[in-house]
């Protein structure tokens, strides 16, 4: 059976005449294609809807060109709606005889949404210009793919409270904080490329499935679901870290962590992933007193009102 080498892409454009010495010279080289090379550019397979754009396609909301940046605040907004028509309408999903079914629904459209990220990969390859095209730096080690795998699970399932409490805690800041900065991982894919919804819906439809659950089922945060959340994410961040030194010629990024390698804190660079764990684990202690107030702030004001109709 014949295989398919996932670590190169030839350029479309090359002619037959030139196959043999491009071959040749891979064969020499011993490596594949680079792809910031001016003579051999892989575009065959990066362009189109499923393909990239150039560096900085997606730009990132700002006040100063509010309009110029609307493909980012629409997917915000069109959030902030659907959580509104959540609570809404929460007592008709409730009661409606087609509610296992509607959540069974949605964790099958996450799953494929989650799966074609990969499945796009196996056609374009990655997007790291300069680098060899590979899927080893593209394994599903991202906080953002195991809540969409979570949210699933906690959807099919219906009263996993714990479940709910990981994606409660890290859908509500590391997911929210993707939706805030979403150009480390777009910022070459824009509203023309697919790769633009993919990204969206699978950092949005997680965490409006915690909002379901909430308004919906009633599931609250407890506070084990912050040592939940973190446990999960020490467990990631430990493999990240691992396959981050392992696979440095493949150009590992797992989680993001190369982007604080070369922060100082305190004057020492290796603690900076110790000082964000702090950070994030003050978050999930901060979100977590923070619902705690919110639903102390309603319970009195439904007792209140209850109080001034007798």
């Amino acid at each position: 059976m014949s295989t398919i080498n996932t670590d190169i892409i030839i350029d479309s454009n090359i002619s037959s005449e030139n196959a043999g010495e491009v071959m040749s010279q891979m064969t020499q080289n011993g490596t594949a294609f680079n792809r910031h090379s001016d003579e051999i550019w892989c575009r065959f397979f990066s362009d189109g809807f499923f393909g990239y754009g150039e560096s900085g396609n997606f730009h990132s909301f700002n006040f100063v060109d509010i309009w110029g940046y609307f493909h980012h605040l629409l997917p915000i907004i069109l959030f902030g709606v659907a959580i509104f028509l959540i609570w809404k309408f929460r007592a008709f999903f409730r009661n409606w005889k087609f509610e296992e079914n509607f959540r069974f629904i949605w964790a099958a459209v996450m799953i494929l949404i989650e799966m074609s990220y990969f499945w796009r990969l196996l056609y374009v390859g990655s997007s790291d210009v300069g680098q060899i095209t590979s899927l080893l730096d593209k394994l599903p080690l991202q906080v953002c793919e195991w809540t969409c795998i979570f949210s699933c699970f906690m959807l099919m399932k219906g009263k996993n409270n714990w479940l709910f409490q990981i994606c409660f805690f890290v859908c509500l800041t590391a997911g929210v904080a993707a939706l805030v900065v979403p150009s480390n991982a777009i910022s070459s894919t824009g509203p023309a490329y697919y790769r633009y919804y993919q990204f969206w819906l699978e950092h949005l439809l997680p965490t409006l499935s915690v909002f379901y659950m909430v308004f919906v089922h009633g599931f609250r945060p407890k506070l084990r679901g912050v040592f939940l959340g973190m446990g999960f994410l020490s467990v990631l961040g430990t493999i990240a870290l691992i396959l981050n030194a392992t696979l440095t010629e493949h150009n590992a990024k797992y989680l993001y962590f190369h982007l604080f390698k070369n922060v100082p804190i305190l004057g020492i660079t290796w603690v900076t992933p110790i000082f964000y764990a702090v950070l994030v684990f003050g978050a999930f202690f901060g979100l977590y007193y923070l619902s705690k107030l919110i639903i102390k702030l309603r319970k009195n004001y439904i007792e209140k009102k209850a109080t001034e109709k007798k």
